[in-house]
């Protein structure tokens, strides 16, 4: 039951890369906080790294407006609290100018795990305690803000990102995350004739 949601997604993948759409991959770099606050470091001005790869595909485009669906895989580390990896996918809206300039807005679903970064201790059979890394599995739910512009088949932006995820510890069940970065995009066929 537990690989039904890779499945899903490997189908939803292969569908989309199969029919006649406009594919990009895509790279991002941000910078990750704990935080309820958009644009808040809860724990002062350490860098805490991600890194997203991720491709997509467009489903409807007319005049300047475009639905896609994004997938992709996100790696972060955090100096004092968690570092791991999720598996997202995302429906998105954007609104792209003659210009160059265009705005996107998504939000998805997805899961991941995760290890504390500091080290953590549970209590074993013989009520001792002794040091412990589990991986934890968890939910995510992230909504994301982009702002670039596109230079024809490569386009750079700025990205905001807020994901919740969820279950994180037992006295914490929801974990709001925020990323600010920067990232590259990369069409890799375009229905344009």
């Amino acid at each position: 039951m537990k690989k039904l949601p890779i499945f899903i997604f490997m189908l939803l993948s292969i569908s989309a890369f199969s029919q006649d759409r406009a594919k990009f991959l895509y790279a991002e770099f941000a910078d990750k906080s704990i935080t309820i606050a958009p644009f808040y470091k809860v724990y002062g001005n350490n860098f805490d790294p991600v890194l997203t790869l991720g491709t997509g595909w467009e489903y409807w485009q007319k005049g300047n407006s475009v639905i896609f669906q994004t997938a992709q895989i996100t790696g972060y580390r955090s100096e004092y609290v968690i570092q791991g990896v999720n598996l997202t996918t995302s429906l998105g809206y954007g609104y792209h100018h003659g210009s160059g300039f265009f705005g996107d807005l998504m939000a998805g679903i997805g899961g991941g795990g995760f290890t504390m970064s500091r080290e953590t201790f549970v209590l074993n059979g013989d009520n001792v305690y002794v040091a412990s890394q589990p991986l934890n599995l968890a939910f995510a739910i992230p909504f994301d803000l982009k702002l670039g512009y596109n230079t024809g088949r490569v386009a750079f932006y700025l990205k905001y990102r807020y994901v919740v995820m969820g279950p994180y510890v037992e006295n914490l069940p929801l974990l709001p995350l925020s990323q600010t970065g920067v990232g590259v995009r990369f069409v890799l066929q375009s229905t344009e004739k």
